[in-house]
């Protein structure tokens, strides 16, 4: 396994301990770093997605031309 070198000050490193060590405490915000990086790019592929599908933008129209039937 890789080993990671992070460089903390004494408060970091104390407040880490308390919640259940440096390892854990690293390991943990590796963790939830690199899924936030995946739903980034989930979310990014997403909108091009729905930047290259029409039918989304039909789809609006015909309910704004249905509303203003109906307030007509």
């Amino acid at each position: 396994m890789p080993t990671v070198r992070v460089r903390l000050t004494r408060e970091e490193k104390n407040e880490l301990l308390e919640y259940g060590g440096l390892s854990k405490g690293v390991r943990e915000g590796v963790r939830l770093y690199l899924k936030a990086q995946k739903s980034r790019e989930v979310l990014r592929k997403l909108d091009e997605l729905q930047k290259k599908s029409p039918i989304k933008i039909a789809s609006e129209k015909e309910a704004k031309l249905i509303r203003e039937d109906r307030t007509r």
